[in-house]
């Protein structure tokens, strides 16, 4: 009989401690909400944001679902970051909080690396990492190697242009600036056009190999003076080349 009393005694207690448990939440919600609300502790007055170039302010803004007047406690900076992130430009993006009325917002942003001509005939700016980005306009500039053909919505073929670009740009022979298009194909793979109008062909596969290949090609040309117009690179073993002669002048009889 008095282990069922001890028994029910504890239950009524433990009871009793949940209830109270419960009670002393809501009271510290309560007052939270009165304090926020109310008095205006803990509301978001000061939002920063820095290391943005590309984005405005207001998309940011708009992203991150932030206001001033917003209770600083009620949100979670992991879900403004994941908010903010959503857009293309946004690399990275690190949101805090310092209590109690100002929040951080700092932008890390995607640098464009060439330009994508896509289906519907629009230029985007792509990045190092082939994502694409926003609208190619004046202000950002429109001096970069395009990407063009029916093979750009094939990442493989993207990832393989972008190594070339990426060899391009450490090439004393044939250098990023130098190149103007570089065309995908599903079938015939990927054409380098150069803006004196070079064309190589890459097709796929072994990229770095084939791109030393080229950059011997072009400079053993350049030491017997001759000039490379069409190099095909496309078989692992062997390549294909159609050269300019340089034009040599002869004496005539006419010029005595």
């Amino acid at each position: 009989m008095n282990d069922q009393n001890n028994e029910e005694s504890s239950f009524s207690y433990l009871k009793y401690i949940k209830i109270l448990s419960v009670f002393l939440v809501l009271i510290a919600l309560t007052a939270s909400a009165y304090f926020t609300l109310h008095l205006g502790i803990f509301t978001v007055q000061e939002i920063n944001i820095s290391g943005n170039t590309k984005i405005n302010k207001k998309e940011i803004l708009k992203r991150s679902g932030l206001r001033q007047g917003q209770s600083s406690i009620f949100f979670f900076e992991a879900s403004v970051e994941e908010n903010i992130l959503k857009n293309p430009w946004v690399k990275d993006v690190s949101v805090t909080k310092e209590f109690p009325k100002k929040v951080n917002i700092q932008i890390n942003e995607e640098e464009s690396y060439c330009l994508l001509f896509d289906e519907n005939e629009e230029l985007y700016y792509i990045s190092k990492g082939g994502k694409k980005l926003g609208p190619a306009n004046f202000d950002q500039g429109l001096d970069f190697p395009v990407l063009i053909g029916e093979g750009i919505n094939d990442p493989d073929l993207v990832k393989e242009a972008i190594q070339l670009l990426e060899l391009s740009s450490e090439s004393k022979v044939l250098n990023w600036s130098t190149i103007s298009e570089v065309h995908l194909d599903s079938i015939y793979g990927i054409n380098l056009f150069t803006i004196d109008k070079k064309r190589i062909e890459f097709d796929t596969k072994n990229i770095v190999d084939k791109w030393r290949k080229v950059e011997k090609i072009i400079t053993h040309a350049e030491l017997i003076g001759i000039e490379g117009k069409y190099i095909n690179i496309s078989l692992d073993n062997m390549g294909v080349v159609n050269f300019d002669l340089p034009v040599v002048k002869t004496d005539t009889e006419e010029d005595g």
